[in-house]
């Protein structure tokens, strides 16, 4: 792990220090936040075009929120890389969490209208409606 020295405390929990904690976060919290942007912007800019039609806009307005969510999350986790202040990793973590409800939300809804689906398939399998 790049030199990081890790105790095992049992089979499922490593116990890092302080500074081993600050080192992760000043490595990877640039990374991630550069991987917010792109998926934000990515999600904003397809929500954006789901709303040229008014169907589209019930799917399109909410993945725009979720990917400026993301956007600002990932704008909050830098500058609380900067400032160090529990304020703005509270911003962070609270902005990400709303983004994840959305896409929480949307999966939910997504299995759902494949079980009626699927269930509609199997009904009009089972009635003969594919027979000739």
């Amino acid at each position: 792990m790049g030199g990081i020295i890790m105790e095992e405390t049992n089979a499922h929990e490593v116990k890092y220090d302080d500074n081993q904690i600050r080192t992760l976060m000043e490595n990877k919290l640039p990374e991630m936040a550069k991987y917010m942007k792109f998926i934000g912007t990515f999600t904003l800019v397809v929500g954006i075009v789901y709303c040229v039609t008014i169907v589209g806009a019930i799917f399109g307005i909410p993945m725009y929120f979720m990917g400026r969510r993301l956007r600002e999350s990932a704008d909050s986790f830098l500058k609380y890389r900067r400032s160090n202040s529990g304020q703005d990793l509270y911003n962070a973590i609270e902005k990400q969490s709303r983004a994840f409800f959305i896409q929480y939300v949307f999966a939910i809804i997504g299995l759902v209208f494949m079980g009626l689906y699927l269930i509609i398939m199997i009904i009009l399998l089972v009635s003969g409606a594919f027979w000739n």
